[in-house]
């Protein structure tokens, strides 16, 4: 997606907020967007997706995060620092906010409008945030990232699905006195048969069930259904 110019915007009209891609306009002042459908444009589209999903493994990212993709994160509470801290980074040959990148394994955040929201290739990595006794294993990095802001007396692991693999059991068996499963409200029975298996390896476990993923709620509201197990 490459660069043509600054332009007028027709939602706020801002006289040069308005940014021309070869694929399409993003105004930063407003937010508005809009895809170019043309054959050229649409053929162009097509190609990049095809790049993106195939590209190497450990993917040149920046820390410089546009404005949309900070503004995402921001509604998470996932700040500059956070970004700085967590090693997030910005992707900007395929317009993706990459939230784990390994020599062996990337996921990232999709935002140039076209092709699937998530993209992940490798072999997924075992993630830790925190130093706790307590494992909480919830799906996705945000998620993560923001019960470990909340609470430093756990440690916190995104799956990056919803399936604990052998390799974290073991990792469990060794490390943690007890642990959480909080996974999306759909996977609930899932998380309840997993919180079982644990339990039968002679380690705690529990589940915790919400109307919404971890990353939705407050830091007051993540302690106190931390509390409430």
């Amino acid at each position: 997606m490459a660069f043509i110019q600054h332009t007028n915007c027709p939602k706020c009209g801002s006289r040069d907020n308005l940014a021309e891609y070869s694929d399409g306009f993003y105004c930063f002042g407003c937010g508005y967007k809009k895809q170019k459908n043309d054959l050229n444009s649409v053929r162009s589209r097509l190609q990049s997706q095809q790049t993106m999903l195939s590209d190497e493994l450990d993917i040149p990212t920046t820390n410089n995060i546009p404005i949309e993709p900070m503004q995402w994160l921001l509604q998470y509470g996932i700040t500059q620092q956070d970004v700085d801290t967590y090693k997030l980074g910005w992707n900007s040959n395929n317009q993706m906010l990459v939230l784990v990148n390994t020599p062996q394994y990337y996921q990232a955040r999709n935002f140039s409008n076209y092709g699937p929201k998530y993209i992940a290739k490798g072999k997924k990595p075992l993630l830790f945030y925190g130093l706790g006794d307590i494992l909480i294993c919830v799906e996705d990095v945000i998620s993560a990232i923001k019960i470990a802001k909340a609470n430093k007396n756990v440690t916190v692991t995104p799956l990056l699905g919803s399936i604990i693999s052998l390799e974290l059991t073991e990792t469990i068996l060794k490390r943690f006195k007890k642990v959480c499963l909080w996974l999306d409200r759909d996977k609930a029975i899932e998380a309840v048969k997993q919180a079982r298996n644990i339990k039968q390896k002679g380690i705690d476990s529990d589940v915790i069930i919400t109307p919404n993923d971890p990353k939705e709620y407050s830091t007051g509201e993540i302690n106190q259904w931390l509390r409430n197990k």
